[in-house]
């Protein structure tokens, strides 16, 4: 009975909030294939526009997706486009099983990219639950297109795991609820991974550091029952970083959603925090690696694997910093380097270390590897 009264609510509220978003479909593989646009309220052709996906939970669908996570007024004040695509029978195929769903959202992307003013360098994927499967399956299978992902309530299946694929490394955040009774936080349930296996996978993944920073999320509405932490895993390679939001008695819902259905953090709003950190990452549209590789051109460290020396060679006299850090995060050298320069290197431990370079343009990091 609570979940009639609840999708009463969806579709009353569906009804008058966003008549001016566009609802369309085509055909892919011989079915229609349906989805709810919207644009920024002030979006001109003469701008490019960051373009993100938010897909729907199992049982939901595109309407309910839209109103559950307000995102459409994150999107009108931070100026991208948003998308709210149906999968067929309210359900994602992240498991290997039913409708080719990459070859949809692949689709959706190029249709999208045709009809409007999209900056395909800022193509992101997001979703609740089963939409959170479906972003690590865009993560895996179609990541020469997508710059970044971000999953509430939804963890790494393990089909997705045995069929992965990366033409880049992947930034990706993580929400999830310590009591989440659909998507268990220890074992993510049939087919899948625990929410901490999935974010070891992706730190290993992107070649993070061993050690996080933690930060407590102010506890602004002591109300909600609950509590949050931000685990970062950041300086990884090619700039990728793994966040998690680990919501200390959240249960299966989305922080800062419009309804509350369960136990929902009210101390930070997904969408708001899922775009601030899209925003940080973009593609390189015409290798589909990330444009971070690009500062790569101009900025040399050699030899890798290395020994006794390491040498750092710049192509320009632009300001510069370089940080060196060890696998467990320790700092081993920072400051800013002349155009060529040498480390003395024959005291450091063997093994992995990560150079952070910032100059103007952007900043990037770079695996190193000392031998025995």
């Amino acid at each position: 009975m609570r979940k009639t009264i609840l999708s009463l609510c969806f579709v009353m509220l569906s009804a008058f909030s966003f008549a001016a978003d566009i609802i369309d479909s085509f055909v892919v593989d011989g079915v229609y294939r349906n989805y709810i646009l919207h644009l920024p309220a002030s979006y001109t052709s003469l701008n490019q526009y960051s373009l993100v996906l938010n897909l729907h939970g199992y049982t939901s669908n595109a309407d309910q997706e839209r109103l559950y996570t307000a995102m459409n007024n994150t999107a009108d004040a931070n100026n991208f486009i948003v998308v709210y695509p149906n999968g067929i029978g309210n359900y994602w195929n992240a498991f290997g099983s039913g409708a080719d769903d990459v070859k949809f959202l692949d689709s959706l992307i190029e249709k999208l990219s045709r009809t409007y003013s999209i900056d395909r360098s800022s193509v992101y994927s997001c979703g609740m639950s089963n939409g959170g499967y479906m972003s690590y399956t865009l993560a895996c299978r179609l990541s020469q297109k997508i710059a970044a992902i971000a999953s509430v309530t939804g963890v790494m299946s393990n089909w997705n795991l045995a069929n992965c694929t990366l033409a880049h490394k992947m930034p990706m955040m993580q929400i999830h609820g310590t009591a989440d009774p659909t998507v268990d936080y220890n074992t993510g349930g049939t087919g899948s991974m625990g929410v901490e296996a999935t974010l070891l996978f992706w730190r290993d993944t992107n070649n993070c550091p061993l050690v996080s920073d933690t930060f407590d999320v102010p506890n602004t509405n002591v109300g909600d029952n609950c509590t949050a932490q931000l685990i970062r895993f950041q300086n990884c390679e090619q700039g990728s970083e793994v966040y998690f939001y680990k919501i200390f008695g959240g249960e299966h819902t989305w922080p800062g959603a419009f309804l509350t259905i369960a136990i929902t953090n009210r101390d930070f709003e997904a969408s708001t925090e899922i775009w601030n950190f899209f925003k940080r990452h973009k593609l390189n549209t015409t290798t589909g690696i990330r444009t971070i590789v690009e500062e790569e051109k101009t900025i040399a460290i050699y030899p890798n694997p290395f020994q006794n020396k390491l040498h750092l060679a710049l192509e320009s006299e632009d300001d510069f910093s370089i940080t060196i850090v060890n696998s467990l995060g320790a700092v081993i050298y920072s400051g800013t380097k002349e155009r060529v320069s040498t480390f003395d290197t024959k005291n450091w431990p063997a093994g992995i270390y990560f150079a952070i370079m910032k100059r103007a343009q952007g900043s990037f990091t770079q695996k190193l590897i000392k031998g025995e």
